[in-house]
């Protein structure tokens, strides 16, 4: 923006500008030396006050053109404008008989009390009116509201003058230009933009400007705390001053009492996401998602007080560079309230950190008890990150750093890392410890009665009451994280969470096992692990007889077992695809088929390391008392046809569970007879040796947007999960197979980085780390769409835990059947098709696939059909 529009912005008379929204509202911009210990109140809250800039000089100086590059280069901050020219006193009668021979150069032009008034409300949180004076009648006719604000620019020729002005400013700056400069200037605004006689203006410029200059101006330069030469053409001077502004701006009152205290710089990001999660009417979904990046910045913060060693590498190019090695001896420590929503951010930042626990049981404002300590052997050797959300009354963090300390961790190897403090928490820390350093995202305004932190982030477990204790009561072992306990402690509930919390604990130091652990657990664990590789996915190959005739028909291909034979030798022998794979689901016909030279389907893909599976539901039907819902079929027998394709070769298995959004659906009926449904099959197939893929997809038919869908999604899998936990269900031996979270058939698209998002989140709260890959269904997507989505979600910059990967039908396959047509002439063909897909999604898997690489248009064609029937 250059200074013009900002001249547009701020008009001549008034001077007024506003511009943002402040990066931190706790920001007062008084400068060190008039910071104490007694500008605190009892309550522990600091008084704000604005940052003041003076800018001083003669008439054309440049003052202005300063002040718009230095509002420029502050855009991010709340600010505003004020011009001393708003301030001349409004001209009597007589006055303005005899205007031509008014000094407006003179100190007492100016109502200088009605500035320090004005000035006066402003540090004190009060709105004011400033005076518009209009030069043409001499006169302030209108007055235009500004706002409390955090940084104010007084801009005039005479500021420098009162000493009651000066002693507001926390910076005050000297423009200083050339005599000749300045007359040519003001020659040219006088005579151009103020249409008067430039023999008035000489006039005028002799016999009031120059001599006010000498007396009254050029004396106060000696008050500067910093002159600009050339005024606005100095532009190293300008970001010399907003680098030293911004630095006083991002340093809040306590830092400037506690050198150990370290609040990261604000930002417009950093505020909207502190905004989101303290919003009562924020949902769980964006909660956790902002606290999560907050979270991050705060660590990576917190990892830059870490020491390192200087360290020089060989680039690929032959080159030297000279960097920087991390600390190798470093751990992390959580408070267990909420200190585990933090511990994700931390292994994402330092890869295979050792994290230990401290349990505090807090009671009010006192009353202590460490209930339970988990740390590493050699913490005392260690530089330590403590993470716990909230700083609040500090007794807790004074508790685990004692603890930390009679362990012989040095004090100053010690990071206690926070979301957001109290002030009272700040002092007590700070004074007890200070050699710790204290990193935070923002320090809040302090504690109420209850001693909760205020602002804070309000009852935010409002939004899911419950969803804490449903994750313990269906994973007895599970992790609470995101913030979760924080939610607990608002609920004055801890005592309960402890009791929680301890028997967890103490069931996972008993190393008990809640599932089911058969002769073929290791086995499980192994192929499950293999079929969820890096780089592989899995054919869905397993179409029943009649689903593979609708694909057929498409073709005009006769629905026969020879031509069904035909189709899967094509895929299963394409040269350079089954590297691609790790497995290839069958149907039961496919499972006893062979190739054309006489060797049976499963040897030839085992002996080209492809694990065969098998489809081993038998459809849906429709579930009585919901409309038009359904649960699938098969459980039946289903035992003895498990140990039939065991020694067929097969080694998982797939069934799958349909349901759909809709205004009352998926109905909890649905959702809890289809978990129930699942979780019986999948133990089912442990007990006989098969990997069961657990298979919960909720249609995309429906005009709901991608919100909708991850909220279903996220209902169903947790539902499906402790479902599969009370089945006593080996997850390790176990793969997943959801639905990506789109918007409905009816709702317009997204781009793949959304679907990502909100798909990685929704299994990031539901789906517990020991499951080891989850393969996804492509659900009526393009072979493109699906592609370019499991691409964007393992390119997605969040902790991941499990493998993702394809279990793709359609979207591997449809391309390459239109290229076949049922004729062997076009088998090579078809072959080179599928083999394009294949390494498609290879490359998707692990985030280095390039959109539209294939060039196929036929791999963009929807495959979505409405209301299709399973």
């Amino acid at each position: 923006m250059g200074s013009n529009s900002v001249a547009d912005m701020i008009q001549a008379s008034s001077k007024v500008h506003f511009s943002g929204f402040h990066v931190n509202g706790h920001v007062n911009g008084l400068e060190q030396k008039a910071v104490s210990k007694e500008t605190i109140s009892a309550s522990g809250e600091i008084q704000r006050q604005p940052f003041v800039i003076g800018v001083a000089g003669g008439a054309a100086s440049g003052k202005t053109t300063v002040c718009d590059m230095i509002i420029q280069q502050l855009h991010d901050q709340r600010l505003v404008l004020i011009n001393q020219d708003s301030f001349y006193h409004s001209l009597t009668e007589e006055e303005l008989a005899r205007v031509h021979e008014y000094n407006f150069d003179h100190p007492d032009a100016f109502d200088t009390d009605h500035l320090l008034s004005c000035m006066e409300k402003l540090r004190q949180g009060e709105a004011v009116d400033i005076p518009k004076y209009d030069c043409k009648i001499y006169k302030s006719s209108v007055f235009r509201r500004v706002n409390p604000t955090d940084v104010i620019i007084l801009e005039g020729i005479l500021l420098f003058h009162d000493p009651r002005v000066r002693r507001l400013m926390n910076m005050k700056i000297f423009v200083c230009t050339d005599s000749d400069v300045r007359l040519e200037r003001r020659i040219r605004r006088d005579t151009v933009e103020n249409g008067r006689d430039i023999g008035t203006v000489l006039d005028q410029y002799s016999k009031f400007v120059k001599p006010a200059f000498d007396d009254f101006i050029l004396p106060t330069k000696k008050y500067a705390d910093i002159i600009i030469p050339r005024g606005g053409n100095n532009h190293v001077a300008v970001d010399l001053i907003v680098q030293h502004i911004c630095t006083k701006l991002g340093q809040h009152d306590l830092c400037k009492i506690y050198p150990n205290l370290y609040v990261i710089h604000s930002t417009f990001q950093i505020r909207g996401m502190h905004t989101l999660i303290r919003d009562a009417q924020t949902t769980k979904h964006d909660f956790v998602f902002y606290s999560d990046r907050l979270i991050r910045l705060v660590v990576e913060h917190g990892l830059g007080h870490l020491p390192f060693t200087e360290k020089q590498v060989i680039t690929p190019t032959g080159c030297v560079y000279s960097g920087v090695d991390f600390c190798k001896r470093l751990c992390g420590v959580s408070v267990i309230r909420s200190g585990e929503s933090m511990e994700n951010a931390l292994r994402a930042c330092c890869k295979g950190i050792k994290i230990g626990k401290i349990l505090i049981h807090r009671e009010g404002d006192n009353g202590q008890q460490l209930i339970y300590e988990k740390l590493p052997n050699d913490i005392s050797e260690r530089h330590v990150l403590l993470l716990d959300p909230i700083l609040g009354t500090g007794n807790s963090a004074v508790e685990a750093i004692n603890l930390l300390i009679s362990k012989g961790v040095p004090e100053g190897n010690i990071v206690f890392l926070n979301l957001i403090s109290a002030p009272q928490g700040v002092h007590v820390v700070c004074e007890k410890f200070p050699r710790i350093k204290i990193v935070t995202s923002e320090i809040d305004n302090g504690l109420n009665e209850e001693f909760r932190v205020i602002p804070g982030m309000g009852e935010l477990w409002m939004h899911s009451p419950s969803y804490p204790l449903q994750a313990y009561n269906c994973y007895p072992n599970y992790q609470m994280n995101h913030l979760e306990l924080c939610w607990f402690s608002h609920l004055n509930a801890f005592k309960f969470l402890g009791t929680v919390l301890t028997k967890s604990l103490l069931q996972l130091q008993k190393a008990t096992m809640s599932a089911f652990v058969g002769k073929y657990a290791d086995e499980l664990i192994k192929t499950a692990k293999y079929i969820a590789t890096p780089g592989k996915g899995i054919l869905a190959a397993d179409e029943s007889t009649g689903t593979i005739g609708k694909r057929f028909s498409s073709i005009n291909v006769e629905n026969i077992e020879s031509n069904r034979q035909a189709l899967r030798e094509l895929l299963f022998t394409s040269p350079g695809a089954l590297p691609c794979l790790s497995g290839v689901i069958l149907f039961e016909e496919t499972l006893y088929q062979k190739t054309s030279d006489g060797k049976p389907f499963v040897e030839f893909l085992q002996e080209n390391g492809v694990i065969p599976g098998i489809k081993v539901d038998k459809g849906v039907v429709d579930l009585a008392g919901t409309n038009g819902e359904t649960t699938t079929q098969g459980l039946d027998s289903l035992g003895a046809r498990c140990q039939e394709y065991y020694k067929a070769g097969a080694r998982f298995a797939k069934w799958r569970a349909v349901l759909k959004i809709g205004a009352t659906e998926p109905s909890e009926l649905s959702i809890q007879e289809n978990a129930k449904g699942l979780a019986r099959y999948a133990i089912i197939c442990q007990e006989n040796g098969l990997v069961p893929i657990v298979e919960p997809e909720v249609l995309t038919d429906g005009s709901h947007d991608i919100k909708k869908c991850a909220a279903v999604t996220e209902t169903v899998l947790s539902a499906v999960y402790k479902a599969l936990n009370d089945h006593h269900v080996l997850l390790e031996g176990t793969l997943l197979k959801p639905n990506m979270v789109t918007p409905g058939s009816d709702s317009a698209k997204v781009a793949p980085e959304v679907i990502a998002e909100y798909t990685v989140n929704a299994l990031r709260r539901t789906v517990p780390p020991a499951v080891p890959g989850i393969v996804f269904l492509s659900g009526g997507q393009s072979e493109e769409e699906a592609t370019q989505n499991l691409n964007a979600m393992n390119k997605l910059d969040l902790l991941k835990p499990w493998t993702l990967t394809f279990s793709f039908g359609r979207a591997l396959q449809q391309s390459t059947l239109k290229a076949w047509g049922g004729k062997k002439e076009n088998v090579a063909k078809a072959q080179a098709t599928f083999l394009v897909r294949c390494k498609a999604n290879s490359d998707a898997t692990l985030g280095k696939y390039i959109a539209g690489a294939s060039g196929d248009s036929a791999a963009s064609e929807s495959l979505f059909v409405k209301g299709y029937s399973y």
